[in-house]
C-alpha cells in the first residue's frame, strides 16, 4: 500500500482588519461614528482590501499559488498571539475551523458576521492556516480532515464544544490512512498566552457555518 502524503500546512500570519481598514482611507477606531452610507463602504473597502493582503501574502508563503485555485481546501481561523480563547479545557487560538473554497468563504465570512467580530477586538491580530489535502483514493478527504480536527479539538481543547464561530459537526468520511500533520493547526504549543478572552452574556455574533 502506498504511503499517504503527510498534510502540508500554508499559515498567513498577522492579518490586522484595522491595517486593511486605514489601507482603505478609513479609521476603523472610529466606524460608529460615521454615517451608515460610510460605515457600508467601509466595511465593503475593508474587506476587499484584507482579501487582496491575505491573497498576496500566500502566494508568498506557498510558492506562487492563488489562494482562489484552492477548491477543496481545509482551513483555521485564529487569533494571533498573545491573545487566545479561554475554552473550557484550556486556551486556544481557534476560533472557526471550516472547509471549502478557501477564498470565496472568506469572502462570505467576512460579509457575514468575521468583520464584526474582528472589528470588536481592533487591538488584535488574526492568523488563517490553510491546507489542500489531497488522499490517494478519497476526493472527500479534506471533508474528512475538518470532521477529524472538530471532534479533536472539542475532545482536547472546547469540553464537547466546538470553536468559537463553528456550530457543525463536519462530515466522516470512511477513511482509515490519514497522513501525518493533520492536526497541526490544533497542538498546543507550550506557550503562556499574555491574553485569554471569553464570551459574556452580550455575545451576539453569528455562527460561520
Amino acid at each position: 500500500m502506498t504511503r499517504q502524503k503527510d498534510v502540508k500546512w500554508w499559515k498567513i500570519r498577522n492579518q490586522s482588519l484595522a491595517v486593511a481598514s486605514r489601507n482603505a482611507g478609513f479609521d476603523l477606531a472610529i466606524y460608529d461614528q460615521y454615517s451608515k452610507s460610510v460605515r457600508n463602504e467601509l466595511k465593503r473597502l475593508t474587506i476587499k482590501e484584507a482579501l487582496r493582503n491575505m491573497r498576496d501574502t500566500f502566494w508568498e508563503v506557498s510558492n506562487e499559488r492563488d489562494i482562489k485555485d484552492i477548491s477543496q481546501g481545509v482551513y483555521v481561523i485564529c487569533l494571533s498571539d498573545p491573545f487566545c480563547i479561554k475554552y473550557d479545557l484550556g486556551p486556544s487560538n481557534i476560533i472557526y475551523i471550516g472547509i471549502g473554497n478557501v477564498f470565496s468563504r472568506l469572502d462570505s465570512h467576512f460579509n457575514k458576521s468575521l468583520f464584526s467580530f474582528m472589528r470588536s477586538l481592533s487591538g488584535a491580530d488574526f492568523d488563517f492556516y490553510l491546507t489542500e489535502p489531497v488522499h490517494n483514493t478519497s476526493e472527500d478527504y479534506y471533508k474528512h480532515i475538518e470532521y477529524l480536527m472538530l471532534h479533536r479539538f472539542q475532545d482536547k481543547i472546547g469540553g464537547g464544544k466546538y470553536p468559537l464561530l463553528n456550530k457543525n459537526a463536519g462530515s466522516k468520511r470512511s477513511i482509515d490512512q490519514i497522513g501525518k500533520g493533520w492536526d497541526t493547526p490544533l497542538k498546543q504549543t507550550g506557550k503562556r498566552p499574555a491574553w485569554s478572552l471569553h464570551p459574556t452574556k452580550h455575545w451576539k455574533f453569528e455562527n460561520l457555518d
